[in-house]
C-alpha cells in the first residue's frame, strides 16, 4: 500500500527585493521541521518560491497580489504573504494583504494563505541573534543588538549601522541572505510578530493537509 505524502511548497509575495532575499531561506528552514512534527515521514518540501504578478502588473497591490497567486497556482501549496507593519501591524494586515488575498479567493476560493507582518520592518526579525552578525562579520564580532528589536522604529537602519560598525563595507541587503540562512529559529520565537506568523504557519500546513485528503 503506498503511503500518503503531504507536499508543500511556499510561494512568497514580499514588499521588497531584499525582503526576497530574507524571508525564502528563512522559510526553506522553518518549513519543513514544523510539517515533519505534525507529519512525520510523510512530508515532501520543495524549496520557497518568490512570486509577482507578470507584466504588465495591474497597478492595485490587491491585484498585484491575486495575479501572482494566479500565476504560481499550480507549482505552490500555499502562499505567505508579506508587508511590513509600519508601527501598526493589525493596520498593515487589513489594507496591505486582506484585500489580496480576498482577490485572490474570486478565482481560488481554498487558497491557502499565510500573512507575514513584522511590526515594522523584516530587518528586525534579523536583530536577534549576535551568532548570525559573527558569520557574517567574524568571529570576534560583538555587535549590541537592541533588547527589543521589534520596538526599533527603524530597523533597517539599526541593522545598517550594526553592519558598518562591524567593519562591513558592501550593502547591507547583499547579506540578507546570510541572515535568511542563519538566523536562530529559537531566538526569533522570542518576538511577538514571529510567534503569530508561525502560529498561522502551522495552521496553513494543517489546511494544505485537509485539502489533499489528510484528517482533521
Amino acid at each position: 500500500m503506498t503511503r500518503r505524502r503531504l507536499y508543500l511548497r511556499v510561494g512568497l509575495y514580499a514588499e521588497g527585493k531584499s525582503d526576497y532575499h530574507f524571508l525564502l531561506p528563512l522559510l526553506n528552514r522553518l518549513l519543513p521541521p514544523l510539517a515533519a512534527s505534525r507529519f512525520p515521514g510523510a512530508c515532501e518540501v520543495a524549496d520557497s518560491l518568490g512570486i509577482d504578478a507578470p507584466q504588465p502588473a495591474p497597478e492595485e497591490r490587491a491585484e498585484r497580489i491575486a495575479a501572482a497567486i494566479a500565476d504560481r497556482w499550480e507549482e505552490c501549496t500555499l502562499f505567505v504573504i508579506h508587508a511590513d507593519g509600519a508601527g501598526d501591524p493589525e493596520s498593515a494586515r487589513r489594507s496591505c494583504i486582506d484585500p489580496g488575498i480576498e482577490a485572490a479567493r474570486r478565482t481560488y476560493p481554498n487558497v491557502v494563505t499565510v500573512p507575514c507582518v513584522p511590526v515594522h520592518e523584516t530587518e528586525a526579525w534579523m536583530l536577534v541573534d549576535v551568532d548570525v552578525f559573527r558569520t557574517v562579520l567574524g568571529s570576534g564580532a560583538q555587535p549590541a543588538l537592541p533588547a527589543e528589536p521589534e520596538r526599533e522604529n527603524k530597523p533597517k537602519l539599526t541593522l545598517q549601522r550594526l553592519l558598518k560598525a562591524g567593519g562591513m563595507r558592501l550593502n547591507p541587503e547583499r547579506l540578507y541572505s546570510s541572515f535568511g540562512e542563519g538566523v536562530s529559529l529559537a531566538a526569533l520565537r522570542t518576538l511577538p510578530a514571529f510567534q503569530i506568523f508561525e502560529t498561522e504557519l502551522v495552521e496553513a500546513i494543517r489546511a494544505v493537509a485537509r485539502a489533499q485528503g489528510w484528517p482533521g
